[in-house]
């Protein structure tokens, strides 16, 4: 089946369940850059599986949004979330997932 997700568009429902995730905490401005340089590529890079996320979103896109969700609320618990508290997050989150999409497990 041909792919019909744009790959931006796929980005900004990330973004929007990540932000979710965050909450009322500030999102500083450095996070969205480091948002963007993890996730942006991630969404069409083929994993160990010879799938990309993008391919498999309409199965496994609600999977992925609810890890972006926890990301977020991790990521938030010191107050303010900056790329650091987005960084640790996102590992912590993608370590502990069995998802074969994880950018840790590409």
């Amino acid at each position: 089946m041909p792919n019909h997700h744009h790959k931006d568009a796929l980005l900004v429902q990330a973004v929007s369940a990540f932000a979710q995730g965050c909450g009322d905490v500030r999102i500083d401005a450095a996070t969205s850059e480091g948002f963007r340089r993890r996730y942006h590529s991630w969404i069409d890079t083929k994993k160990a599986n010879g799938q990309t996320p993008q391919e498999v979103w309409d199965t496994w896109g609600p999977g992925f949004l609810d890890k972006f969700k926890e990301i977020g609320r991790r990521a938030a618990e010191g107050g303010v979330v900056s790329a650091e508290t987005l960084t640790a997050a996102a590992i912590a989150v993608e370590r502990e997932s069995e998802c074969p999409f994880c950018p840790d497990k590409a």
